[in-house]
């Protein structure tokens, strides 16, 4: 919960701390939950292979900063070659990191490794992007499936919190990794990685923000449902655009939609749901749109289950690899397209979805929570803005 500070409080507040904090705030005004944090956070000023901290729970040698504690930390400026390591003992405490303008890069591990924190929050200032990176650039299309370590890395849960610009290098491995649960809350996300974009063992949530992933593997994944209620890939909010080289989402269990946008461009499966688990892929809301190499949504474990939203899903295979339940009209079958070749459906109204497919395609899914029973959509295909008619599709 938000509190309000009385003025004669919050501006000696500000004066003794606008000097670490980058200022609490105009007096008699209520601090933002960042602004709040930041005000009580240790400040790690860094620059090249040195750091100077004011406040306790931190400490510095070798171009290692370790956080031994619970609490708020400002970190800002950059290191050339070190890490951040989050180890609060035994005990495991929360820990709120909040980056301003930070450049980290570390050749051989994390730029970030949280090893013991019962949650670990991460909070990117407004204004000048920060940036952690681990490895160096690749040069090959390689995909690595056996190599360890991620740009960012937690053995407990992660939240990313924005509401600033973080840029995310993986040149190693995964962009994002960890052993447990990582939410997207606020913010933008900008992730390049050699293997998997965002890896969550047990889950990963997107629930705000703007994420933007190019990977060598899948844009996101999860692989251990072990717990009762773990394994899936949930997207409730924000927008998600991801490009790779592999599966866009790979999920041991279930793969969630019920809000936001989602577009997704990969050389093998859009969706695709672990067919031993029973996982199922779940529409109910939001936007949908697939142009896949492979199978568009793969769940032939589960359903596909469409209730809400829209879809636009196409795939290169000529088979349909989910059985359809779906509460709205939706269309699942064959479509042909070539490679390169630009979809334009056209509804009776006049209303055009044009979508731009990267690969040949021989099958669609299509639903429109909004369509009725029996709408027919005309299907226009060309190349730039020359389309010519080729029938039409109907919405059951």
């Amino acid at each position: 919960m938000k509190k309000t500070l009385a003025p004669a409080l919050l501006l000696s507040l500000c004066l003794a701390l606008a000097g670490c904090s980058g200022g609490a705030g105009v007096p008699g005004e209520e601090l933002t939950e960042l602004e709040q944090l930041g005000a009580a956070a240790t400040v790690i000023s860094l620059e090249g292979g040195t750091a100077e901290i004011e406040g306790p729970g931190a400490s510095f040698e070798n171009g290692l900063v370790t956080l031994s504690t619970g609490g708020s930390f400002l970190i800002r400026g950059s290191l050339e070659n070190g890490r951040i390591l989050v180890d609060t003992g035994e005990t495991k405490q929360e820990v709120e990191l909040i980056l301003e303008s930070v450049s980290i890069h570390c050749e051989n591990d994390a730029a970030l490794y949280v090893e013991r924190a019962e949650k670990t929050r991460i909070y990117v200032k407004e204004g000048e992007p920060s940036r952690l990176s681990s490895g160096a650039p690749r040069t090959d299309s390689q995909v690595l499936t056996e190599a360890s370590g991620a740009a960012v890395y937690g053995e407990d849960d992660l939240d990313f919190m924005g509401p600033g610009t973080l840029i995310i290098e993986g040149n190693i491995n995964n962009g994002i990794g960890c052993k447990n649960d990582v939410d997207i809350n606020g913010g933008e996300l900008k992730i390049s990685a050699a293997n998997h974009g965002i890896k969550g063992n047990e889950s990963v949530d997107i629930k705000g923000g703007q994420v933007s992933i190019s990977c060598l593997n899948d844009g996101l994944k999860t692989d251990d449902a072990e717990k009762e209620g773990k394994g899936s890939v949930n997207i409730t909010g924000g927008a998600l655009n991801i490009s790779s080289q592999d599966q866009g989402i790979s999920s041991i269990k279930d793969i969630n939609i019920t809000g936001g946008e989602v577009n997704i461009v990969s050389q093998r499966d859009g969706l695709n749901a672990d067919k031993e688990l029973g996982g199922s892929v779940n529409i109910s809301g939001g936007s949908v749109f697939i142009s896949s190499g492979n199978d568009a949504i793969d769940a032939s474990g589960g359903v596909l289950s469409i209730s809400g939203g829209s879809l636009l899903a196409l795939g290169k295979d000529k088979d349909i690899k989910a059985a359809v339940e779906a509460s709205i009209p939706c269309y699942a079958g064959s479509l042909k397209l070539a490679e390169g070749e630009t979809l334009e459906l056209r509804r009776a109204s006049g209303e055009s979805l044009v979508s731009q497919s990267a690969w040949e395609i021989k099958t669609a899914y299509i639903a429109l929570a909004d369509a009725s029973d029996g709408e027919e959509l005309e299907l226009f295909i060309g190349s730039g803005e020359e389309r010519e008619s080729r029938g039409s599709i109907t919405l059951d």
